[in-house]
C-alpha cells in the first residue's frame, strides 16, 4: 500500500516540460474605471503564465500593479522567462518546493513567482481532477459574498455608480478617499445620501491620509455610518496604524499593511487593524496567502480578499481560496473580487458568475476556467 501511495503522489507531478508567458492587454469598461489616490486604473495590461507537465498545462495570470510593487506585464515575463523558467523546468518539484526554487533563483517578483504558483495548483487540479477549493481542503462552494468598488469622480459618476452596482445585485458598496478631507467627505456624504436601507458603504484611504488627517477623520466616518476604513495610512507606521485601530469606532481594515509574511507576524503581535485584506499575488501566491491565513486564524482576525482588478484566471482563484476558508467567506466585510465588472472582455471563455452580491465557484477541475484562445490572440501585445 505504501509502494503504490508513492507512486500515486509521483504520477501527480510530473516533470516541468515547458513554462511559457503572453503579455494580453483587455480594455477596461468605460463608465466605472477607478481613479484612486495612485491614479486611475488602466487597460488591464497583465501577464499570462503556462506551465506544462505531463501533457496538461496548467494557467496562472499576474495582475500587476506597479504602484504597488514595481511590477508590470513586461517583469513578470522577464523575471518568468530569464531566471524562473530555467531553474523549474525538467524538474519534478511539489508546490511549496517550486516556491523555494523560485525564491532562490530572485528575490521579491512576487507577481512573477505567484503567477507561476496559481499555474502550478492549476495544473494539479487537472492531474487529479479536483478543484482548487477542494484540494485546499474545502468542502462547501456556496457563493461567495463580495462588493462593488467605486472609485473617485463627480457626484453624479458616484450616483450614477451606486445605480449600476445595485442593478447588478450589490447592496455592499466601496468607495476611494485618501485625498483631501473635505472632498473626501464630501464624496462620502453623497454616496451615503444615495444608499438605501440595508446597503453599506466602506472607505479604502489606500495610504493617502497623513496620522493628523485620519485621526480626525475616525469620528466624521463614525457619525456617517461608514462601515469600515481600511488602510489610513502609510505601512511604514505601523504604530499609528495600531493605535487608530485600537481608537476607531469604525472597523479598520490592513491592506497596504499585509503583503508579507513578516508584515502578518508582525501584525500579529501587535495588531494594526480589526481585519486583514489579502491580495495573493502580492503575497508571491496561494501558499503564502495560505501563512497570513494561519496567522490571521491564530489572531482571531477575519480576513477578506482584496483585488487588483484580476482578469479571468486570478478572479477565478481567488473564489476558489475564498470558498475554503471560513475566515474569508464569513468576514463581515464582503471581498474584492470584482474583476469581472471592470473589463470590456476577457481572456476566459466563461467569466465566474456575480449575482446577489455573491460571486460563484467555477465549476471543473483546478481554477475551473478554460482559456479562450481566440481572445488571448486577439488581445496579446509584447
Amino acid at each position: 500500500m505504501l509502494d503504490e501511495a508513492k507512486d500515486a503522489v509521483t504520477a501527480a507531478w510530473p516533470a516541468i516540460e515547458a513554462i511559457k508567458v503572453r503579455e494580453v492587454c483587455v480594455p477596461g469598461q468605460a463608465h466605472n474605471r477607478i481613479t484612486t489616490t495612485y491614479g486611475t486604473v488602466p487597460d488591464a495590461h497583465f501577464a499570462l503564465v503556462f506551465v506544462t507537465a505531463g501533457g496538461l498545462t496548467g494557467v496562472g495570470e499576474a495582475a500587476t500593479e506597479r504602484w504597488w510593487t514595481g511590477e508590470d506585464a513586461a517583469s513578470v515575463r522577464h523575471a518568468v522567462e530569464d531566471f524562473i523558467a530555467p531553474e523549474l523546468v525538467g524538474r519534478r518539484l511539489g508546490i511549496r518546493q517550486a516556491l523555494r526554487v523560485m525564491d532562490g533563483a530572485t528575490v521579491l517578483h512576487p507577481y512573477a513567482k505567484a503567477a507561476v504558483e496559481i499555474a502550478l495548483w492549476d495544473l494539479l487540479g487537472k492531474i487529479t481532477g479536483q478543484p482548487l477549493y477542494v484540494l485546499l481542503g474545502g468542502g462547501d462552494p456556496s457563493p461567495v459574498p463580495i462588493k462593488y468598488v467605486i472609485g473617485m469622480g463627480s457626484d453624479e459618476h458616484l450616483r450614477e455608480e451606486v445605480g449600476f452596482g445595485r442593478s447588478a445585485g450589490f447592496s455592499y458598496f466601496k468607495t476611494k478617499v485618501g485625498t483631501v478631507l473635505a472632498d473626501d467627505m464630501r464624496r462620502c456624504e453623497v454616496l451615503m445620501e444615495e444608499l438605501r436601507p440595508g446597503e453599506q458603504l466602506g472607505v479604502d484611504a489606500q495610504a493617502g491620509w497623513s496620522p493628523v488627517t485620519a485621526l480626525a477623520a475616525l469620528p466624521r466616518l463614525a457619525d456617517l455610518g461608514i462601515s469600515f476604513l481600511e488602510q489610513p495610512v502609510s505601512p511604514a507606521l505601523p504604530e499609528v496604524m495600531a493605535d487608530l485601530t485600537a481608537r476607531s469606532e469604525v472597523p479598520i481594515v490592513a491592506h497596504e499593511s499585509m503583503f508579507t509574511i513578516r508584515d502578518g507576524a508582525a501584525a500579529f503581535r501587535n495588531p494594526v487593524a480589526h481585519i486583514w485584506a489579502l491580495t495573493p499575488s502580492t503575497h508571491g501566491g496561494i501558499v503564502p496567502t495560505l501563512d497570513l491565513l494561519s496567522l490571521a486564524r491564530a489572531a482571531g482576525v477575519p480576513c477578506l480578499l482584496g483585488s487588483n482588478i484580476e482578469l479571468g484566471v486570478s478572479t477565478a482563484m481567488m473564489i476558489q481560496l475564498a470558498a475554503a476558508f471560513d475566515e474569508i467567506r464569513a468576514c463581515p466585510v464582503p471581498s474584492d473580487i470584482v474583476g469581472p465588472m471592470y473589463h470590456g472582455d476577457d481572456i476566459v471563455t466563461h467569466q465566474p458568475q456575480i449575482a446577489g452580491g455573491c460571486i460563484h465557484v467555477p465549476d471543473g477541475p483546478g481554477l475551473g476556467v478554460e482559456i479562450d484562445w481566440e481572445r488571448v490572440n486577439r488581445y496579446e501585445v509584447g
